[in-house]
């Protein structure tokens, strides 16, 4: 997976006048472009329904949940220039009731994860990106655990570009996405994950689930 430009949500301010800021460069990604069965993909690789460049008047509809590329005026959630492993797929909904929380959620830096960590729980640090597929697979997979046991818990860690402080402290040898690192029970490391493979995924929870 390729490695990103700098995602920036914060505003950009005028440093020359003290007018108002500028628009935000980039927004949030939501499910206005996920693809629905039968849908047909037009030209920009985009299912041809939601596209803002097929279909100039849908824009206000993206903006207005934030869900806009200032940087390449096209939602963000269309943005392949900023995000050339983007899914179309809807992203996963959390089960009721399931211990998830995020802990960065624009890349902010995270200094410590034990610190997060459930005691008496196996705790998954997800380290993700709204615009990368397989982090989405392992969504599916892990909520669906999450269903099925309540000594489960998931701290989730919006990385959202390799330039951002959290990238920089934890994922400076990571060189894709997905990456998980599993504490056990006790709250210490049990092992780190990258990639997405599942099966190894399910043996790392179990291992984690004896400590």
């Amino acid at each position: 997976m390729k490695r990103l430009a700098l995602i920036a949500p914060a505003l950009l301010l005028s440093c020359a006048t003290s007018g108002p800021a500028a628009p935000p460069a980039h927004g949030s990604i939501s499910n206005l472009s996920v693809a629905k069965a039968g849908d047909r993909f037009c030209e920009h690789k985009v299912p041809e329904a939601s596209c803002v460049q097929c279909h100039a008047e849908l824009a206000p509809k993206f903006q207005a949940v934030g869900d806009w590329c200032g940087e390449h005026a096209t939602p963000e959630s269309q943005c392949l220039i900023c995000h050339p492993d983007l899914s179309f797929a809807p992203l996963p909904e959390v089960p009721a009731g399931a211990d998830v929380k995020r802990v960065s959620l624009q890349g902010e830096d995270v200094a410590s994860l034990g610190e997060h960590a459930v005691p008496g729980k196996v705790t998954l640090f997800d380290f993700y990106a709204d615009w990368c597929a397989p982090c989405r697979k392992v969504d599916e997979h892990v909520y669906g655990l999450l269903g099925r046991r309540s000594d489960l818990a998931v701290r989730k860690l919006n990385v959202v570009s390799w330039e951002t402080p959290l990238a920089k402290r934890h994922l400076s040898d990571v060189k894709s996405l997905p990456y998980i690192v599993v504490h056990g029970r006790d709250g210490k490391e049990v092992g780190k994950l990258g990639g997405l493979d599942l099966p190894a995924l399910d043996r790392l929870i179990d291992q984690a689930a004896q400590r």
